[in-house]
């Protein structure tokens, strides 16, 4: 099963009343699975992993498989498991993605949205002010803002499902600080090309 993983920058984790040690590639396990109790956690969402830690640029993300046996709880979309492998740090602009494949894989989910210093995901409207920061706005015509260096997403949907979607860093023909739709920031970096291919 694909999850989430967060953990201390040393990648260790709170585990009862221990720590926990990971290492990127090799097996962890655990006798026993029971969410909020024993067993070795993760989450289906990657930002249901930061309401545990932050996202801060100190603690680490990472993709992971869950095996062996998987408990479930209700509590957003955790779950415990008895064996639980690190398969891929991810940066900040992996977490923008993945959340965003999240939203287009399960679109009638609640809980999707999130507001932090260095994560904004939102209705219709999202802006960050956090370089390496991200902000994903979802809606039938979403805009999106960031300041340069951040990462910006729009998820477009109509009544018949999800339409588009796209991630962006603010940088070249990106301007920071501006409302952007989709087609306004596609424009910006055509835009952009051109006026490069005409300098040289």
């Amino acid at each position: 099963m694909r999850v989430y993983k967060a953990t201390n920058s040393d990648m260790s984790c709170h585990m009862g009343r221990g720590i926990f040690q990971y290492h990127l590639g090799e097996p962890a396990r655990a006798d026993a699975s029971k969410c909020g109790g024993t067993g070795l956690h993760a989450c289906e969402y990657i930002l249901d992993c930061a309401s545990y830690y932050a996202i801060d640029g100190q603690n680490r993300f990472f993709e992971a498989e869950a095996s062996g046996d998987i408990a479930e709880d209700g509590v957003n979309t955790r779950i415990s498991c008895t064996e639980l492998t690190l398969t891929r740090e991810l940066c900040n602009k992996d977490i923008a993605r993945e959340v965003m494949r999240f939203i287009i894989k399960h679109p009638k989910r609640d809980g999707w949205k999130h507001g932090s210093r260095m994560a904004a995901v939102a209705e219709n409207r999202a802006s960050i002010s956090v370089k390496d920061g991200f902000a994903i706005a979802r809606g039938e015509n979403p805009k999106v803002k960031g300041c340069t260096g951040a990462h910006i997403g729009w998820i477009r949907e109509t009544k018949e499902g999800i339409k588009d979607a796209r991630l962006l860093t603010v940088c070249g023909g990106i301007k920071p600080d501006t409302w952007y739709t989709i087609e306004e920031a596609e424009e910006a970096i055509r835009r952009a090309g051109s006026e490069t291919e005409t300098d040289s």
